[in-house]
């Protein structure tokens, strides 16, 4: 392997033949002929002046530009080919001998090269639709102003897939999930893309509840039979089969997806958790016999569904009397784990249709939502309870809801106090 990057080698070779050309160049205009060409000048930087404003009128269609930065940069263009017009007009031109023309030819080349190389090389190969959007709103307020002026533009540009996307992700930072598989399902009317289709898939298994079962399954398939080393569909397939406690499944796709990644990366270190933990719950199934497993199941509290990992997050959600006057028969009551900061996607979520109170819940890994990180991975979390009227995944208005924040995985007999919206 060589010591330097190729296009330090490149850099060398387009320096030494620049100063030969100077200097072959400099030799050679010490007695230039004049001859008179305004018009051929002034169709040439006509010409290059075209291209330029078609360069500016592309940066601007993909966004590299603003309107504003638009209109400027094309004032001072037309400004100079005016300026050339008029100097243009019996001006003799030095006219360089045909036999160095090589060597602005080779330049030319070169510099293509050197511009494919150490330039913008993506500008040949614009990024895909689904690596172009990224969310900079962080706070609930800008989330919430720039969900508003999203929505504006989407009623005005119905057919700007970009302005769906980027309202989808925007609904799918609040966890709106329903609204963000909605307009995920305008983006990908417009340009189907596979990435885009394993980010609904997520957006509508959330919106049920973490359940797969159906519509979400046959898009991962489907991306999956056209691309059987996609990345994201086959960490999603693994979440998928998890919860749906398939734990070969999840374990094969995981595998799959870990040979595509470095081992000592993020999303690496991620799935061999993710990995390491189903291998234990795949291991105390088998250890343990069918009788005592019975017995374990009938032991544990109602909160905990057969089947589930260890619990590592358990309690009881109270609510005051002022409260509990207020909540109607078939309630929905969700308690959910998140990290504290970042992404305010639940790694664990838990559900149930409260008759009495308190209510004992547990929370564990086999309740994740999507893909990994899973609950055991973080050293705490933030822990919500909501009380939902229509039993919908989403928050919606009228509903009660607490927040803990700072709350220690593994930790039992932790208390959720509703006294408000």
């Amino acid at each position: 392997m060589s010591l330097f990057p190729p296009w330090l080698g490149l850099l060398w070779v387009l320096l030494a033949l620049g100063a030969v050309s100077a200097w072959f160049l400099r030799r050679g205009l010490k007695n230039p002929a004049l001859v008179e060409v305004p018009e051929l000048q002034s169709k040439t930087n006509r010409m290059i002046h075209q291209e330029h404003l078609a360069d500016l009128d592309r940066a601007l269609a993909e966004g590299r530009l603003t309107a504003l930065q638009h209109q400027s940069a094309r004032d001072e263009l037309l400004r100079h080919l005016l300026d050339d017009a008029a100097q243009a007009d019996d001006r003799p031109i030095a006219v360089v001998p045909a036999r160095w023309l090589w060597m602005v030819v080779a330049l030319v080349v070169l510099s293509g090269l050197s511009y494919v190389q150490l330039g913008a090389p993506q500008t040949w190969s614009p990024e895909p639709l689904s690596q172009r959007v990224r969310i900079s709103a962080t706070t609930p307020e800008q989330l919430a102003e720039q969900t508003r002026v999203w929505q504006e533009a989407t009623q005005k540009r119905p057919e700007d897939a970009q302005a769906w996307l980027t309202l989808a992700r925007l609904h799918a930072a609040q966890n709106a999930h329903a609204p963000a598989e909605q307009a995920l399902a305008r983006v990908l009317a417009l340009s189907p893309e596979p990435e885009l289709w394993i980010e609904r898939a997520q957006m509508k298994a959330l919106s049920a509840g973490g359940v797969y079962a159906g519509e979400p399954w046959q898009w991962i398939q489907d991306v999956l039979r056209t691309q059987p080393q996609h990345l994201n569909a086959l960490v999603l397939a693994g979440s998928a089969a998890l919860s749906e406690k398939r734990y070969p499944a999840a374990q094969d796709y995981w595998q799959r997806a870990l040979a595509l990644v470095p081992a000592d990366s993020e999303a690496g270190q991620g799935l061999q958790q993710a990995l390491a933990k189903t291998a234990e719950r795949v291991a105390e199934l088998a250890a343990a016999p069918a009788a005592v497993g019975e017995a374990r199941a009938s032991a544990l509290s109602a909160a905990t569904p057969v089947g589930d990992a260890k619990p590592l997050i358990q309690g009881e959600v109270r609510v005051s009397p002022e409260v509990q006057s207020q909540i109607s028969a078939g309630a929905t009551l969700f308690v959910y784990a998140m990290a504290e900061e970042g992404s305010r996607r639940p790694v664990a979520i838990w559900r149930a249709t409260p008759t009495s109170w308190p209510v004992r819940f547990a929370l564990s890994d086999s309740m994740g939502m999507g893909a990994p990180p899973v609950l055991s991975s973080f050293s705490q979390v933030r822990l919500v309870a909501r009380i939902s009227k229509t039993g919908s995944a989403q928050k919606q208005e009228g509903d009660l809801q607490v927040e803990l924040p700072g709350v220690k995985t593994g930790v039992q007999g932790v208390v959720l106090q509703i006294s408000g919206r």
